[in-house]
């Protein structure tokens, strides 16, 4: 795959964000999300939940916690 660089300004950012969050709210309202995601994401999703669900979660205050 090739790679380059594009620049934008915030304004064009911001639209695309918005573009972006206009597809996901369709999708999400026409497809269940076995439709859209992979076994594999859905399964560490649930699993995350969980965790929310049972306040098992860990502060994070560099990304070297967040990769850890």
């Amino acid at each position: 795959m090739a790679t380059g660089t594009i620049n934008i300004s915030e304004e064009q950012l911001a639209k695309l964000l918005d573009a972006y969050k206009t597809i996901q709210e369709f999708l999400a309202s026409t497809l269940s999300p076995n439709e859209l995601y992979r076994e594999e994401f859905l399964t560490g999703l649930r699993e995350s939940d969980n965790d929310i669900r049972n306040k098992r979660m860990n502060e994070v205050r560099s990304f070297d916690d967040f990769v850890a």
